[in-house]
């Protein structure tokens, strides 16, 4: 009898991760072309999982330009292999690469852990994308 309740409950766990994960696991990201013709010599503006506006301008020479709660903060950027924005701000001595899927009329942005077990994590939703930097940052 404890087993085919073990074996039941294993079941319904097994049932409600590939719920909950399958969205996670099927996702598919702009790749390294998609995601540099999308953003190069763009502003992204932006609004972080917690609620912050942001403004972010890729220049085609590799530098970014952030303005996010009344702060600019500058950095360079690129794409690696795995088709992620890679990030390093002037401050810090490591870079941040995020996967960028589009969503309906909006892109995601993700941590991505690299296992199975762990879902991304969103990080961000960018709202709006506009050709150039009409905000002058």
């Amino acid at each position: 009898m404890k087993i085919s309740k073990f074996i039941t409950l294993t079941r319904i766990f097994f049932i409600l991760f590939l719920v909950f994960f399958s969205g996670m696991l099927s996702a598919k990201g702009l790749n390294a072309s998609e995601l540099k013709s999308l953003i190069n010599d763009k502003t992204v503006e932006s609004k972080s999982a917690s609620g912050y506006a942001a403004k972010t301008y890729y220049s085609p020479d590799g530098t970014f330009r952030r303005s996010k709660r009344g702060k600019i903060k500058k950095g360079t950027w690129n794409i690696n292999n795995d088709g992620e924005l890679c990030k390093k701000v002037k401050s810090e001595s490591t870079a941040v690469c995020r996967k960028i899927v589009k969503s309906s009329d909006v892109w995601k942005v993700y941590k991505v852990f690299g296992k199975i077990t762990m879902p991304w994590k969103h990080k961000s939703t960018w709202l709006k994308i506009l050709n150039g930097n009409p905000n002058k940052l």
